[in-house]
C-alpha cells in the first residue's frame, strides 16, 4: 500500500473518483503516476499475466483524426476486461494519459472500487505501433457530452472489431519492478463501509476470492452506506423461527423495500481464466437463483402482518405495510449481447409491486457512487425498473455514464473559471 502511506493526501481523491485512469503528479516527481482503479478481476489478470495494454488508434471524426484509449486487461485473449476512457483537447485528465504514454516508464498505482490499493509497479511502456507515434496528424476533440458518448460508442465498435495487427501496435505495460508487496491482507475496521445492521463492525479482504458470498455480501453493504443510512440496511436477514436467511440484503425506507440477492464466483487464477461460454451460462443460473430467492423473501414478508427476523444478533421486527416492493439480482458480470434475455429475467419480479431489475456488481457500484442519497438512488432505481418493464433492456452502466455526463455538464456550465 505505497501510495496510500507515503501520500495520505491522495486517499480522498481517489475515493472521489468513481474509475478508470487517473493521472496524478506527486510531490517530489518530475513524471506524473498512474492511478488505475477498476475491478479486482482486472488487476487479479494484470497481476497474472505481468503486464496489460493500451490501445490507442486513430480515429476518424467528421472533420480531423482524432484518439482515444482503451485499456485492456487479458483475462480472456479475445475478450478482455477493458476500460474506455475518451481523450480530450480541454480535460487535464487527457493530457495528463496522452503525457505518461509517451513515457519510457511510469509508477502504476492498483486500487479496487472501495479504494484498497493492492499492487504497484514501476513499469515500461512498450509502443509498437500506436497512433502517438505515427505519421498521423491527430487532433483530440473539445469536449461536449454527446461527443463522449460518440467516442465511447467508436470505441466499443472499433476494439469489437480490432485485428491482429491492432494487437501487435498496442502500447504494453510490462511491469518491471515492484513498489510494494503484493500479498496484501486488509483488515477494514472503519464505520464508512461498516455501519449496517448485521455487520461485524469489521471486513477483511484480499485481491484473490476463493469465498466470494463472504466478501460480496460486505461490499454491496459498502455501496448501500452512501445512499442510505445504517439503520436502513440489513444484511443476511433472518426468519426467527427457522433461522434460515431469507436474502442477502433488505433495505427499507418510509416508502419503498428493496430486496436484493447476489451471486457471485470465485476470484481467482482459476474463475477469471474460464471461457467466455461458461462465464454466460454461470451468470444465467446466478440470475435465475437470485430471482427465485428474492421472490420466496417477498413472500414470506408478505404473508406475516409482521416478519420476525434476526439480523446479526439482534431481533428486528418488519412490516411491509404498504411499501413498494422492489427486486434486485446482483451478479458478477452480464455481456452487452444478451439483453433480451435480462429484460426476459427482470420480468420473472413483475409480482413484486415494484418489479424488478437485474445489475452486475461492477454497475451497481457505479450506480451508487453516482445517485449518493436516497432519493437519487431511488428515483434511478425506479425509473430503470419502470423502462425495462416499458421498453425492454436497458444497460445500467450506460445510464450512470450519462448520468455522469449531465453531472459533468453542470459543473463546467456553473463554473466560470473552467
Amino acid at each position: 500500500m505505497r501510495l496510500t502511506v507515503l501520500h495520505p493526501e491522495v486517499k480522498l481523491l481517489i475515493a472521489e473518483f468513481a474509475g478508470g485512469l487517473m493521472p496524478i503528479r506527486l510531490p517530489d516527481d518530475e513524471l506524473l503516476s498512474l492511478v488505475i482503479k477498476t475491478q479486482k478481476e482486472a488487476i487479479l489478470a494484470a497481476k497474472m499475466k505481468g503486464l496489460f495494454s493500451f490501445y490507442v488508434p486513430a480515429l476518424p471524426s467528421s472533420t480531423v483524426i482524432t484518439t482515444s484509449l482503451i485499456t485492456a486487461f487479458f483475462d480472456d485473449d479475445d475478450e478482455p476486461l477493458t476500460i474506455r476512457t475518451p481523450l480530450l483537447c480541454d480535460d487535464d485528465f487527457s493530457r495528463g494519459i496522452v503525457e505518461i504514454l509517451k513515457y519510457d516508464e511510469v509508477d502504476i498505482y492498483f486500487f479496487d472500487e472501495h479504494n484498497y490499493e493492492w499492487m504497484s509497479f514501476r513499469t515500461v511502456l512498450e509502443d509498437n505501433g500506436s497512433c502517438l507515434i505515427g505519421d498521423e496528424d491527430i487532433h483530440l476533440l473539445g469536449y461536449h457530452p454527446e461527443t463522449v458518448k460518440s467516442i465511447h460508442g467508436v470505441l466499443n465498435d472499433w476494439f469489437g472489431s480490432r485485428t491482429q495487427e491492432d494487437d501487435e501496435c498496442a502500447i504494453q505495460a510490462v511491469f518491471k519492478e515492484e513498489l510494494s508487496p503484493q500479498d496484501i491482507f486488509v483488515l477494514d475496521m472503519t464505520p464508512e463501509v461498516n455501519g449496517y445492521q448485521g455487520s461485524s463492525g469489521y471486513r477483511h479482504d484480499t485481491l484473490t476470492r476463493t469465498d466470494p458470498g463472504y466478501h460480496q455480501e460486505r461490499d454491496i453493504s459498502a455501496c448501500l452506506l452512501r445512499a442510505f443510512e445504517p439503520k436502513q440496511i440489513m444484511m443476511n436477514p433472518r426468519r426467527k423461527d427457522t433461522f434460515k436467511e431469507i436474502l442477502d440484503h433488505l433495505v427499507l425506507t418510509d416508502k419503498l423495500a428493496i430486496l436484493i440477492q447476489a451471486k457471485d464466483s470465485p476470484t481467482s487464477e482459476a474463475g477469471i481464466t474460464r471461457t467466455l461460454e461458461r462465464k454466460r451460462r454461470s451468470t444465467h443460473s446466478q440470475i435465475d437463483n437470485a430471482i427465485r430467492q428474492i421472490n420466496g423473501a417477498s413472500r414470506y414478508l408478505k404473508r406475516q402482518t409482521t416478519a420476525k427476523l434476526v439480523v446479526g444478533d439482534n431481533d428486528v421486527d418488519v412490516s411491509l405495510g404498504k411499501r413498494r416492493v422492489i427486486g434486485l439480482a446482483i451478479v458478477k458480470e452480464l455481456f452487452d449481447d444478451e439483453g433480451e434475455a435480462y429484460a426476459a429475467a427482470c420480468r420473472k419480479l413483475s409480482g413484486l409491486n415494484g418489479g424488478g431489475m437485474v445489475m452486475d456488481y461492477n454497475s451497481f457500484h457505479a450506480f451508487t457512487h453516482r445517485f449518493r442519497s436516497e432519493t437519487e438512488f431511488v428515483r434511478a432505481l425506479e425509473t430503470l425498473v419502470e423502462r425495462v418493464q416499458s421498453s425492454g433492456w436497458i444497460s445500467v452502466k450506460d445510464e450512470v455514464f450519462a448520468g455522469v455526463l449531465d453531472w459533468v455538464e453542470q459543473v463546467r456550465t456553473s463554473d466560470p473559471d473552467h
